[in-house]
């Protein structure tokens, strides 16, 4: 790939000729013999000088451990991680060193589904570029007629979909080649806030007119005023409405790991600590796709407009490692939590990869007491990671039919199999298998976006946002974590943990570790004496943590996830 600067009016543009791969983004650290044999570790000093001295390697980073406790975490190379940038064949012959763990920096990305898969073909060649194009004209109103500004609108036909958002009028044009009003398979409408969206199979559209699209816009059964709180339905349906209102997790510290939390929000204000640990920082109350703000209204929302999370008295902290991070920023969320004394951690995200190191670091975390709730995944397919760690607790998504209209995308989740008499249904997106711990609602959820918005999602990482919520207000108000329990360390993450299981109501959605031990509890989860030593719960993991971890290495290796 070679850059240089085009010349031309003004300033110089730099232009890139695209022919090559780019190079990848590695972590590189010590990886301490089981037994002391062989070789010595790599100094890993001597390592990064060497590195830095190859004009072939551009080390980007080290990431260096921030206060751990003594005797909380367990012996592993994680003190400090080297990121750099190299050729592939670079990291193979580093790979080959003795007791030098190295593996690609992977992508992470939040765990939701706002925008659709396309209605035909995923196929990019199969877009036919030339011919007459077609052009729609939508109108999208609300009620009383009144403009939808900036929603997102998608028109599928045999090729890629085409897309466009909404002017202040509330229209937007969209053109499509070799279409035509009868070959139009699909239409979808995503509104920013304040309303459902829309999804309509076969649409009955002319390029001829102006198409009009209405939009229903939340009620106040959904939304409240400020005076008048409301809960979502995923919170009613794990009886949090049954609880004392003065239950509201205050003493205990929150980490939403995501994309930022946008505390202009009035259900957010609250919120008022932080750190960005992207690349190019700009802030983690600057939440460009909301997502972090969605979640952390589902966790510790306080109404000041309409909705209140599970725990409104707990400290909410953000973590701002999306868009564009990396398992090295994930590395460097979690680090931060260790360091904070943080009590539940909320990862509403996931990477196609896996990694050894952040593995170890989620060890690490719950040695040192912090509770981890991941996402299991929108693919439909096997949990992904970080949801495979046998030191979190994994939540898979379901919905219940008769929350979200027939007419939006919400119910496109609905698969055959749904429970006749409860309407509980597992969605369609959400991953499966052993490592499932619990489900939660996952369906058309509404929560917090932006300064003032709300908007109904789907996810697993909505589901795993009311999890982390009611954890939260386990540990400020069971009585174990006043007693045996209150020490940081792994005993009061698994005990949380088995709480929350044992406290689930089982739900058979016709998938095999499709719900774990099933829908969470509020009122079960909070009495005292709840035993968790039910058949199948909380079973205990064997061996050093390392010697799970080193297991699981193996297994993602023979994947084909990490570098052998």
């Amino acid at each position: 790939m070679a850059t240089r600067s085009k010349a031309g009016e003004g300033s110089a543009t730099a232009e890139t000729t695209v022919g090559a791969s780019r190079e990848r983004t590695f972590l590189i650290a010590r990886q301490e013999p089981f037994v002391n044999v062989g070789p010595p570790p790599v100094d890993l000093d001597a390592l990064l000088a060497a590195l830095e001295a190859d004009p072939a390697i551009s080390v980007e980073r080290v990431l260096t451990a921030r206060g751990h406790a003594n005797g909380l975490t367990p012996p592993i190379p994680l003190q400090k991680i080297i990121v750099a940038r190299m050729p592939e064949e670079r990291a193979h012959a580093l790979a080959r060193l003795p007791h030098v763990l190295i593996e690609e920096d992977a992508a992470i990305h939040p765990m939701v589904t706002v925008w659709p898969a396309p209605a035909g073909t995923t196929d990019p060649a199969a877009f036919l570029p030339f011919g007459q194009a077609t052009t729609w004209q939508f109108a999208v109103l609300s009620d009383g007629d009144a403009p939808v500004v900036g929603a997102a609108v998608f028109l599928y036909g045999s090729g890629v979909p085409g897309q466009g958002r909404t002017d202040e009028s509330g229209t937007v044009s969209i053109s499509l080649p070799n279409e035509s009003d009868d070959t139009i398979r699909a239409l979808y409408v995503n509104p920013p806030s304040g309303h459902w969206d829309l999804w309509v199979d076969d649409p009955a559209l002319t390029s001829r007119a102006r198409n009009v699209v209405r939009l229903e816009a939340f009620g106040p059964d959904i939304v409240g005023a400020a005076k008048t709180p409301r809960l979502g339905w995923g919170q009613r349906a794990m009886r949090l409405d049954e609880l004392d209102p003065a239950v509201t997790g205050v003493g205990i510290k929150i980490a939403v790991v995501d994309s930022g939390i946008n505390n202009a929000h009035p259900d957010l204000a609250r919120v008022s600590g932080g750190e960005d640990l992207l690349a190019n920082p700009t802030g983690w109350e600057h939440d460009t796709i909301s997502h972090g703000t969605h979640c952390a209204g589902i966790i510790g929302g306080r109404p000041g407009a309409g909705l209140r999370g599970f725990s409104p008295g707990a400290e909410v902290i953000a973590l701002r490692v999306l868009p564009g991070g990396r398992f090295s920023t994930l590395l460097a969320a979690l680090d931060h939590c260790i360091e904070a004394e943080v009590d539940v951690v909320n990862l509403s995200l996931g990477s196609t990869s896996a990694s050894t190191l952040v593995l170890g670091k989620l060890a690490q975390a719950k040695a040192a007491g912090v509770a981890c709730v991941v996402a299991a995944g929108n693919t439909g397919g096997p949990v992904q990671f970080p949801g495979l760690s046998r030191d979190v607790l994994t939540v898979a998504a379901v919905g219940r039919v008769g929350e979200f209209p027939a007419t939006s995308r919400h119910a496109r989740q609905v698969p055959f199999q749904v429970d006749p008499f409860t309407g509980w249904f597992r969605a369609a997106f959400s991953c499966q298998g052993p490592e499932v711990d619990l489900c939660a609602p996952g369906v058309g959820i509404v929560s917090t976006v932006g300064t003032d918005g709300f908007a109904a999602w789907d996810g697993t990482g909505a589901a795993a946002a009311h999890v982390s919520g009611l954890a939260a207000l386990v540990l400020a108000h069971h009585p174990d974590f006043t007693g045996p329990f209150r020490a940081r360390n792994a005993a009061r993450v698994e005990r949380l943990f088995g709480i929350l299981r044992a406290s689930a109501t089982p739900l058979d959605l016709g998938v095999r570790g499709g719900c774990g031990a099933g829908l969470p509890d509020a009122v079960r989860a909070l009495q005292p004496g709840l035993p968790v030593d039910r058949a199948g719960v909380n079973a205990p993991q064997t061996g050093s943590p390392w010697a799970v971890i080193e297991q699981l290495r193996r297994e993602f290796v023979n994947a084909g996830l990490l570098l052998a």
